[in-house]
């Protein structure tokens, strides 16, 4: 399966534009189970008129750097990234296909219960890093809550997670 010595991860985060800035804490996985799951969300939400793209709201960077949380739910942990080796046993040439084909393919991943879960679970990552507070390292520019007129609520948090200041 995907696997990775951490200074492996931390050196390709380095230097990878992919990875560049992600949270050095994640869990050991692989740079392309990441790689697969960042396209996979460019193209579950991409750019509109109106919306910003996972990548413009820095839905990875948010996933990676969250799930290296104690609060983040392992089990979402565990389907995520075994979802994305089952995607990419699946689906091997998935990378090179152009956006029209990749949509084809995510149309025909959702005939399988188990990547349809897993499809699920990454649309869910990545609406919540458009509508997060900054402060987890998604919404980028607070672009989410400018896209839909959104007022933000106060006091906004000034530690994650609920930690005391």
């Amino acid at each position: 399966m995907f696997g990775m010595k951490r200074r492996t991860f931390i050196a390709l985060s380095a230097t990878s534009p992919l990875l560049l800035s992600m949270d050095t804490q994640a869990k050991e996985i692989s740079k392309d189970a990441w790689e697969i799951i960042a396209n996979v969300q460019e193209i579950l939400l991409p750019k509109t008129e109106h919306m910003p793209s996972a990548q413009d709201v820095n839905a990875l960077f948010y996933l990676v750097s969250n799930s290296s949380s104690e609060y983040f739910d392992a089990n979402d942990l565990d389907l995520i990234i075994k979802g994305a080796f089952v995607f990419h046993q699946k689906f091997p040439d998935f990378l090179e296909k152009d956006t029209e084909s990749k949509n084809k393919i995510l149309e025909s991943a959702t005939e399988d219960d188990d990547l349809e879960k897993w499809l699920s679970r990454l649309i869910y990552y990545t609406i919540e890093a458009m509508f997060s507070d900054p402060i987890y390292g998604g919404n980028t520019h607070e672009l989410g809550w400018t896209s839909t007129l959104h007022t933000t609520g106060n006091p906004r948090p000034m530690k994650k997670y609920g930690r005391k200041i």
